[in-house]
């Protein structure tokens, strides 16, 4: 069907959204302007997403969302480990 190929192709568009974002987190480990807080609430309400969609069965859902769940949660990692480094509070 056409309109999931529409599907499959957002996939693709959108997720690799996290790629240069979290390429940029690691080369230079400048997490600052990031909300941890608003990237941890990113995680839950994608999670819940992921949940979703897989009850549904929607496999376009399913592998956008367990993308994205990815991509947020190394996002989030970099943010609160680097922010801790930043502030001296982690050795």
């Amino acid at each position: 069907m056409v309109i999931d190929g529409i599907g499959w192709v957002a996939v693709v568009l959108t997720q690799v959204f996290w790629i240069p974002n979290i390429a940029r987190m690691v080369r230079t480990r400048d997490v600052q302007g990031y909300s941890l807080f608003a990237w941890a609430l990113m995680v839950v309400g994608l999670a819940c997403y992921f949940v979703y969609f897989t009850a549904q069965g929607d496999p376009v859902g399913i592998v956008a969302n367990a993308c994205a769940v990815t991509g947020a949660i190394v996002s989030t990692f970099c943010i609160w480990r680097w922010r801790h480094d930043r502030e001296g509070d982690h050795a």
